[in-house]
């Protein structure tokens, strides 16, 4: 078995890492969802919340998903008050608070939480957190971190999301003088 550290180019190494995060979606797939509550970030939003219902719906196919911002208000269809919830997914970043002990609620209703180490106790909330706060390599630019990061937490709710392509260097200029010259240059 070729491992990472192993392989000798950029595209295995990429490979093999896009076959390392399926296998993480794989194994964080959650059984038996019927009802997903989202938590939006408050800082950036990366995926709308079409897209979102997209991705999850083809994870869960049976689930009834519903969307809600981190000060409790509902986007779309509201959650029933007595609703119990198999799956929250929350965005709510580090430096971004919820309602006065709103997570330990959603944690009295929901059996499985995934979210972000932020607020008070998150880790002893919520079931799985992504790793964040101890990670180094994050990029500097708020969206592309939040991308990273809301991907990541994604991953930890057991939706996958179709790996894009890695584009390859500009050759525009280089393509351009390695042509044979016109035929009817003088």
């Amino acid at each position: 078995m070729i491992s990472r550290e192993t392989a000798q180019d950029s595209e295995s190494t990429s490979t093999l890492q896009v076959l390392q995060e399926e296998e993480l979606v794989r194994k964080h797939r959650v059984e038996n969802v019927r009802t997903i509550l989202v938590v939006l970030s408050g800082r950036a939003i990366v995926y709308d919340d079409a897209s979102l219902r997209q991705k999850i719906q083809l994870t869960y196919p049976d689930a009834k998903i519903y969307f809600m911002t981190t000060e409790a208000y509902a986007l779309g269809e509201k959650l029933p008050g007595s609703a119990k919830i198999d799956l929250v997914i929350d965005f709510t970043g580090p430096g971004h608070r919820h309602k006065w002990l709103w997570a330990r609620k959603l944690r009295a209703r929901a059996r499985v939480c995934v979210g972000r180490p932020a607020g008070l106790f998150r880790e002893h909330i919520y079931d799985r957190l992504s790793t964040e706060l101890q990670r180094k390599d994050l990029p500097r630019d708020v969206l592309d971190r939040e991308r990273l990061i809301q991907r990541e937490v994604l991953a930890l709710a057991g939706v996958p999301l179709s790996h894009k392509g890695n584009s390859g260097a500009d050759q525009g200029k280089t393509i351009a003088s390695r042509l044979p010259p016109l035929g009817g240059a003088r």
